[in-house]
């Protein structure tokens, strides 16, 4: 019973879902071992062996994953990522040195995965 009250984490806001359409929905992924530690709201691609890995150049871009993971070791790990929704396009992160291009941006969108500027306050 005492698992029924336990507090499992905390989410401040990180303005990364910018708005309710499309919804915001969630898959399990596979992060590719040696991918190190990942920010939620990172642009993911998937690998020919069906893990994820960060976005890169060379990559098509699939998910944006949902919590923080760290796969820094020999193994690939297990995650949460979206697999739908709409998201401000400050909040998500990509490889070091990658700018996410307009081909990127079609192609999440044909996976009902869109972005929409959050102004800010």
């Amino acid at each position: 019973m005492k698992e029924l009250v336990k507090k499992v984490g905390e989410r401040g806001q990180d303005n990364l879902i910018a708005g309710l359409f499309p919804r915001a929905l969630t898959v399990p992924v596979s992060i590719a071992a040696g991918a190190g530690e990942l920010a939620r709201g990172t642009v993911l691609s998937r690998k020919e062996d069906g893990t994820c890995e960060v976005m890169a150049t060379g990559g098509t871009p699939a998910y944006v994953l949902a919590d923080p993971v760290d796969a820094s070791g020999t193994e690939a790990v297990a995650a949460v990522a979206y697999r739908s929704g709409n998201f401000n396009p400050d909040a998500v992160t990509v490889a070091e040195g990658y700018t996410l291009t307009a081909a990127d941006k079609d192609t999440l969108r044909k996976y009902d995965i869109i972005f929409t500027r959050v102004l800010p306050e």
